[in-house]
């Protein structure tokens, strides 16, 4: 249910249009028993649905069935979103560049606000840009964190960003120990080991620096500040020449 609300779906909606997924072709009440939606909403909500093309309605003996419509037609909603937000993009940006050069501190906190920040980094991006980024090489047990660096290795191979990552070597048995065949594949020419402890993990991307701190609830701070990312930068290519692979 996450995902139909991450697309702009309400609560209601989405619990209204998963019973019709499972219940078929389906008379109110079936709704309502299923869902839980009241009796006073559910037609607002059935209303709302229908004109996102997500459900559809036939009369069988005066009587109205409701039913969802193929999942495919969600993807169709995600592409009508992502189109209107393209056609925003350029006024978006004009007003940004008005503005100046953009210094500002964020912080996102949980699994899926860090996702949506890194996420974000692919917009735009240029094959052969490079992404710099350091780490602890310590494992976690919180599956959650160990499924985040997989998906964001995965992106970034697909991308085509350029990676480069470096190691604290005290935890380089550990960290190679963690890895898939698969991941230790990808990594190669990418990953190198420094003698320094870094306190935690570090990306760094074109003017922006993401400090990201997996206690308890993880989070992300995200610092946007050319020079201070210029300064990063050049700090992580120093070690980066004279760390070893």
């Amino acid at each position: 249910m996450d995902i139909l609300k991450e697309i702009g779906l309400t609560e209601r909606e989405s619990k209204v249009y998963l019973a019709l997924l499972e219940l078929g072709s389906v008379t109110t009440g079936s709704v309502i028993k299923k869902s839980g939606v009241p009796n006073s909403k559910i037609y607002e909500v059935l209303e709302r649905l229908q004109s996102k093309g997500l459900i559809s309605w036939i009369v069988k003996g005066k009587i109205k069935y409701f039913q969802a419509s193929e999942p495919k037609k969600i993807l169709a909603l995600f592409k009508d979103k992502e189109r209107t937000i393209q056609e925003m993009l350029p006024e978006l940006e004009a007003k940004r560049k008005i503005s100046g050069e953009r210094k500002s501190v964020e912080i996102f906190e949980g699994i899926k606000a860090i996702r949506g920040l890194f996420l974000g980094f692919l917009i735009d991006v240029k094959k052969g840009e490079n992404f710099y980024g350091f780490s602890t090489g310590e494992t976690s047990t919180n599956k959650e964190i160990e499924d985040f660096y997989e998906w964001w290795g995965t992106l970034k191979i697909n991308s085509g960003l350029k990676d480069h990552l470096l190691i604290s070597r005290k935890n380089k048995e550990i960290f190679e120990k963690s890895l898939s065949q698969e991941a230790t594949k990808a990594l190669r020419g990418i990953l190198r080991f420094n003698d320094i402890s870094f306190p935690g993990d570090t990306a760094i991307f074109r003017d922006k620096v993401v400090l990201l701190n997996w206690e308890e609830t993880p989070s992300a701070t995200l610092i946007v500040n050319k020079n201070l990312a210029e300064q990063y930068t050049n700090f992580f290519l120093g070690l980066w020449k004279i760390s070893k692979k």
